[in-house]
């Protein structure tokens, strides 16, 4: 338990309110309900960890033992759980049983059974069954038997490469491949006998064997036994048969040839041919041995290749007859006639086209036709402006002209500038006027001088 600790277990208070026994519901329904859910969880839990789908009503509380104590409310939960639906009793029909035999007994065994036997077993079980049933009442626990029936049947699905050779098994061999699933084979003989139940495996017996036959993956229910499969089934058991005597032989082989050299080694030369020949002789066996199991493995495998084929076949055929299907539903002259159509369409199609791009030729050569008249009439308008900037322009240069003739400027001088005596004394006692007008002054001047 201690690998399964709920967030509660260290609380010793809380632990002693979940071990003690249940009070009436009708006190505290609210704190009843989730001390039940505490204990329907925790039991659910521990079996699924530990692939148990088996309740054991006598050694449940030793599970959960604590310090010391143990839950004394466990029979009170076991009994809630079966009226919710959660577990139910473990009965013979929930274990698998091979399937009656009784038609192949002789008469003296099916009376000696019938009149003796059946009836001193049934008589002793039912003085044994209350007691025992008192002692350690057993459930079955539904999650965790579902759960279990999934994990057997997904993987003996997985190891089926060809449904029709590995689908059906002898029991040994099932139990072989899946019994780590279960903790015991009492509880993987419930979940086989489930199976059977959901319709997902099948049992026969077939020559003192019990065998099993499961569903594909593609199906949902399992296929009856038939004729096809015990024959596949005795090819399988036969290989199998041989094998196991093979592997003797070749023990009893190894000892064989152990001795020979033993013998020759003691110079025994009788002894050691002796025993030479039938190491031979055991030789020989094996290698027939081998032949034979090479040859019944290849006919388990044409028979698996030839199933893959039918599956071929059938699925060529019926692709085959959907295509007829089609192809009777579009005839010939159907299809013609719709390419008629579509001829013609795509014809009217491309006349609406042309159509559609004179129209838009003639709006086009109108919109070019209106633009040359709007650039013609721009221009006009700009030579005329250009006139009228030219009057402007010739009358602001005869005013500058009557501007410049009302100014005094020096005389231009009659010598050539030099730095003479002559020419430092009369730069020193003239003086020359250099105008500062602004554009104003230059204007009012001028107006006065006129």
């Amino acid at each position: 338990m201690d690998r399964l600790k709920p967030d509660v277990w260290d609380d010793d208070t809380r632990m002693n309110v979940l071990f003690s026994p249940f009070r009436e519901k009708d006190l505290n329904p609210s704190s009843w309900n989730q001390k039940m859910k505490f204990w329907i969880q925790i039991i659910e839990d521990e079996h699924k960890l530990t692939n148990k789908c088996i309740i054991e009503g006598k050694y449940l509380p030793q599970m959960f033992k604590r310090k010391g104590k143990i839950p004394t409310c466990i029979e009170t939960v076991l009994s809630e759980m079966l009226s919710l639906g959660k577990i139910r009793k473990l009965q013979n029909c929930d274990i698998l049983q091979p399937p009656s035999g009784s038609g192949r007994k002789g008469w003296l065994t099916w009376g000696y059974d019938t009149l003796v036997k059946s009836p001193i077993s049934w008589g002793w079980k039912t003085l044994t069954k209350e007691s025992s049933e008192e002692e350690n009442p057993r459930y079955i626990l539904e999650s965790c038997l579902n759960d279990q029936c999934s994990k057997v049947l997904e993987r003996l699905q997985c190891q089926m490469y060809c449904d029709i050779v590995n689908s059906i098994m002898e029991y040994s061999e099932v139990y072989g491949q899946c019994g780590d699933l279960c903790s015991s084979e009492l509880e993987f003989k419930v979940v086989i006998q489930q199976l059977v139940k959901e319709r997902k495996a099948v049992i026969s017996t077939e020559e003192d064997s019990v065998i099993i036959k499961f569903c594909s993956q593609n199906d949902d229910k399992v296929k009856n036994i038939t004729g096809e499969d015990l024959k596949i089934f005795r090819i399988k058991k036969t290989s199998s048969a041989l094998m196991s005597k093979m592997e003797k032989l070749s023990v009893v082989g190894e000892r064989l040839k152990k001795e020979a050299i033993q013998y020759r080694n003691k110079s025994m030369k009788q002894h050691s041919l002796r025993t030479f020949k039938q190491y031979k002789r055991v030789q020989n066996r094996i290698s027939k041995l081998s032949n034979s199991i090479d040859l019944l493995d290849d006919i388990l495998h044409r028979i698996g290749h030839a199933a893959s084929e039918e599956m071929v076949v059938k699925a060529i055929e019926s692709g085959a007859q959907a295509l007829k299907g089609i192809n009777e539903r579009n005839d010939l002259d159907k299809v013609s006639d719709v390419m008629d159509d579509l001829n013609q369409a795509m014809q009217e199609q491309e006349e609406i086209q042309s159509e559609i791009s004179r129209i838009d030729h003639e709006e086009e050569e109108s919109l070019e036709a209106s633009l040359e008249s709007l650039l013609l009439e721009d221009g006009k308008s700009a030579v005329g402006d250009q006139q009228v900037d030219g009057r402007k322009q010739a009358s602001s240069e005869d005013e500058l002209s009557d501007l410049l003739a009302g100014l005094k400027l020096p005389d231009v001088p009659t010598f050539s500038p030099g730095k003479s005596k002559e020419f430092s004394e009369m730069e020193s006692q003239s003086e020359i006027f250099v105008p500062d007008l602004s554009p104003s002054d230059k204007v009012k001047r001028s107006k006065e001088a006129a």
